[in-house]
């Protein structure tokens, strides 16, 4: 182990020796060769803050959950020197992206499979390098251990179960980011009006001074606006996908525990039952994609007849 660690060293300072100055400073001072136990420390930091509904949100965490990441961090870890940024921020992104590509390809790619013991992708060495094509991340992770699918399923697998709504949704805020950056274009004109009216009389630029002020200030009112009315559709949208998820998953939950087939009547029943009482349950069952869910209804009749 120590051996392959100074090797990977030594392919980063060869690396860094090829870079321009100014990327060379920015990446010494941001390597860190993460370790297993760093890495699980910082899964069950996620898992942990995806339960707490202080940061939890609906499109992810609140803002500065990477620094409250550092402090959980330093508590399991006291010894460790990790920062929000760029260390902990930088694992964050890496792990989420690999987790959605490994993901999109076991459940939309064809001849992908999942090694539940070794915890790793395995497929053909050509279907795999057709598919990481579109999936970067997931470059080398053929038979490689990715140990945390499982635990991160809590953190991010409700990201592709958010369906057609969550697309509306999506397209309401790039259309409101849209009109942000007009904005944000207007104000750029607007100083250039203003330098241009510098070059001008006292009286003009007194009238140009005056115009630009007023559109400031309808800018502003604009903006705000905006703003109230995505919060308001946020608000709207959040309400009805609740109440409708609910609604669907605890109708559905028993046809889906019926394809499970090789459980007995009696099992599916009593799993049923004590799935419907935890609403956090339910969440895990649905987040899960069907190749994991017979995993999930094992552990949770263990839970009911413990041996």
């Amino acid at each position: 182990m120590k051996g392959k660690r100074q090797k990977m060293s030594n392919i980063v300072e060869q690396v860094e020796s090829s870079m321009p100055p100014k990327f060379k400073r920015k990446t010494q001072s941001t390597k860190h060769l993460w370790t297993k136990q760093e890495d699980v420390a910082l899964v069950d930091c996620l898992i942990e803050l995806s339960k707490d509904s202080v940061w939890k949100s609906e499109n992810g965490f609140q803002t500065g959950y990477f620094v409250h990441l550092e402090k959980l961090m330093a508590t399991k870890l006291p010894s460790n020197s990790l920062k929000a940024t760029p260390h902990i921020e930088s694992r964050y992104k890496l792990l989420k992206r690999q987790f959605h590509d490994i993901t999109e390809m076991l459940n939309h790619g064809s001849g992908f499979g999942w090694n539940d013991v070794e915890k790793c992708i395995i497929t053909t060495k050509d279907v795999f390098d057709d598919g990481v094509k579109s999936h970067l991340t997931a470059i080398g992770l053929r038979n490689k251990e990715f140990p945390h699918l499982d635990d991160l399923m809590f953190v991010w697998g409700k990201d592709h179960t958010t369906g057609a709504n969550a697309e509306i949704s999506a397209d309401v805020v790039e259309e409101i980011n849209l009109c942000d950056e007009e904005v944000d274009m207007f104000n750029v004109e607007a100083h250039a009006e203003c330098y241009k009216g510098e070059e001008s009389n006292d009286k003009e630029k007194k009238k140009t001074d005056n115009v630009l002020g007023d559109l400031v200030g309808e800018i502003h009112k604009y903006v705000i606006a905006v703003n109230e009315a995505n919060e308001e559709m946020k608000r709207i949208f959040t309400y009805f996908k609740k109440q409708t998820e609910s609604s669907d998953r605890k109708m559905k939950i028993y046809d889906e525990l019926i394809e499970l087939s090789e459980f007995s009547e009696q099992e599916i029943k009593d799993v049923e039952k004590y799935i419907l009482k935890d609403e956090h349950k339910i969440d895990s069952f649905f987040v899960f994609p069907k190749t994991f869910r017979r995993n999930y209804v094992v552990k949770q009749l263990n839970e009911i007849h413990p041996k």
